[in-house]
């Protein structure tokens, strides 16, 4: 049997699961309206919660699979020296991602908050009591700064637009301010036009 026609099998064999899956989970459900007492629908429930583990289980194992195939594709692509190719309706394009975490988000707040006043004009006012010339973010810093730190505080900041970044703070390298993980995938999408 060749690696197509293992395909296909799998992929019939995918569809009465799914079906078998569904059929269960009308079964359950039905047995849940039409219990009559609190014994049945615990027994009910226990059941539903046993079907759940199960799904979670395989999908976690087909995640797994996914994760060694799209690899394997991409090395297959590589030896075939092709970017990009196309198989039927489906265009399959190899793509470099950088998944970013840990961001040091103290110092990237204050970098965009610095930048964004550097690019106000500078004004002066005169201190109505001692009658100095006094520099406006003087008197706005503190105030800035006891934003910024409730912001911190409250604002639970899990990814930053990297682009934004860069076009916002000039010469900043968002890679320094978190981990970066780089990796390669095959993306399949459907061919337009």
């Amino acid at each position: 049997m060749s690696l197509n026609d293992r395909i296909i099998d799998l992929d019939e064999r995918a569809r009465d699961l799914e079906r078998d899956m569904r059929s269960l989970l009308r079964d359950a459900q039905e047995s849940a309206q039409s219990a009559e007492h609190d014994g049945q629908r615990q027994v009910v429930a226990e059941e539903m919660v046993d079907l759940l583990e199960t799904l979670k289980a395989h999908k976690a194992n087909i995640r797994e699979v996914d994760n060694e195939a799209n690899p394997s594709l991409v090395t297959v692509m590589d030896s075939l020296g092709v970017k990009k190719f196309t198989r039927g309706s489906l265009e399959i394009e190899r793509r470099v991602s950088n998944y970013r975490s840990n961001w040091q988000n103290q110092v990237l707040v204050r970098a965009v908050i610095t930048t964004a006043l550097d690019e106000l004009q500078d004004r002066n006012y005169v201190d109505q009591e001692s009658g100095e010339l006094v520099n406006e973010r003087s008197i706005v810093a503190p105030w800035m700064e006891a934003a910024v730190d409730r912001l911190l505080e409250c604002a639970a900041f899990r990814d930053w637009r990297v682009t934004a970044l860069r076009a916002r703070v000039p010469g900043l390298d968002p890679d320094n301010f978190c981990d970066t993980k780089r990796s390669t995938k095959a993306v399949i999408s459907v061919k337009k036009g």
